[in-house]
């Protein structure tokens, strides 16, 4: 009688279990987004570029700089700038040390993969090309967005235009490839570049139109450079089979 009675419990409770453990899942995954994070300093360094899953992180402040202090964690509800820079960091040890402190105006980002901001300098940080508005702790990032956080050399200084890079992912080798580099002012506005050089492989400086042609003989990634501008998102080119 015991048997007949408890099966029947017990599979209606695990039935509700998985039922539940399925419902659940969609939220947690919801949660966390693909987004591009870039960190590059006004040296011209890139020190990261690419593509990682940010949501709800807990975070521990380990720094005193720019009036913050270390202190207890506290979880930043995501998915956020600060989030997708902390979950980068515990993936990728170009992002680490993350030195960070906390205070009356929250999270403040002090150095990103042992560079630290010093005398004048400071981290400006950039969604979708534009200047955000918040710090990296409210900035509210969504599934395909673009993070940048430029070390800039000085908040005295207008902060420099981002270049932006449109290049094909895959070609055949010995391809003429042509590929184009714009610029992105605070505001987003967009314009073409005149003058870019694009490294990694050979080809002349961008023409009018921010056009130039590039011979790929093997797989390459691809950065546009000019002078004192921001550094390009970097292109990974392969050579079709």
């Amino acid at each position: 009688m015991t048997n007949r009675i408890t099966s029947p419990a017990l599979g209606l409770l695990l039935g509700l279990a998985m039922l539940l453990g399925l419902l659940a899942q969609p939220a947690v995954a919801a949660d966390k987004v693909p987004a591009n994070l870039r960190v590059v300093t006004w040296k011209g360094q890139i020190l990261f570029d690419g593509t990682v899953k940010s949501g709800t992180a807990k975070i521990k402040p380990n720094s005193d700089c720019l009036g913050g202090k270390p202190g207890p964690a506290r979880s930043v509800s995501g998915p956020t700038a600060l989030g997708l820079l902390y979950q980068a960091s515990v993936q990728y040890k170009a992002l680490r040390p993350l030195k960070l402190s906390d205070g009356d105006f929250g999270f403040a980002i002090c150095g990103i993969g042992g560079v630290a901001a010093k005398n004048k300098e400071w981290w400006v940080l950039r969604k979708n090309y534009t200047d955000s508005m918040t710090g990296a702790e409210l900035t509210k990032v969504k599934r395909g967005d673009s993070i940048l956080l430029y070390l800039a050399k000085s908040y005295e200084d207008t902060t420099p235009d981002t270049l932006a890079l449109n290049a094909p992912g895959k070609v055949r080798k010995g391809a003429k490839v042509k590929v184009r580099v714009f610029k992105y002012d605070g505001k987003g506005k967009r314009s073409v570049v005149e003058g870019a050089k694009v490294s990694g492989a050979r080809g002349a400086l961008t023409n009018a139109q921010g056009y130039t042609t590039l011979t790929i003989n093997a797989n390459t990634r691809l950065v546009a450079r000019q002078g004192s501008l921001i550094p390009s998102n970097r292109v990974q080119v392969t050579i079709k089979k």
